[in-house]
């Protein structure tokens, strides 16, 4: 009988990792989120020291006001953007929306919005600098 067991193991080891808080979240769900949620602290930080920040993400959403509450009642702080496709390329029937790890309940927040089904993929966001580089000009040839 104990040649079993490894057998009940792998049948309930999927659920066991795929409960998180008691709710269910199913890997078709967390693989809506494309960047690694285990490189984050407990407190939704990347970096060490001094460099900690927290890492921000977009997603697109229904361009539809029912669905902008529901969003909202996830998170009030997340960022509507009706006009921009953003880097995930949102079309011009969705939103984009930018959220950030910089909340107590950043996991849980994660795993409500990838649970949704209109919402197809979760992605980092990588902010354009707007440092302004000054070259030196070419000096002048001289014949």
């Amino acid at each position: 009988m104990s040649r079993f067991k490894p057998c009940y193991l792998a049948i309930i080891l999927p659920f066991i990792i795929g409960c998180y808080n008691g709710n269910f979240i199913s890997e078709s769900a967390l693989a809506k989120i494309t960047f690694d949620l285990s490189e984050l602290s407990l407190d939704g930080l990347l970096g060490t020291g001094d460099g900690l920040h927290s890492l921000s993400y977009e997603f697109c959403i229904p361009a539809n006001s029912q669905v902008v509450a529901e969003i909202k009642q996830i998170d009030a702080t997340i960022h509507l953007y009706p006009n921009s496709p953003g880097r995930i390329g949102c079309r011009q029937d969705q939103y984009l929306c930018i959220g950030d790890t910089h909340h107590p309940q950043w996991r849980e927040i994660l795993l409500s919005l990838a649970k949704l089904p209109y919402i197809e993929k979760i992605e980092q966001s990588w902010f354009e600098s707007s440092v302004l580089r000054l070259e030196k000009p070419e000096p002048a040839m001289t014949s």
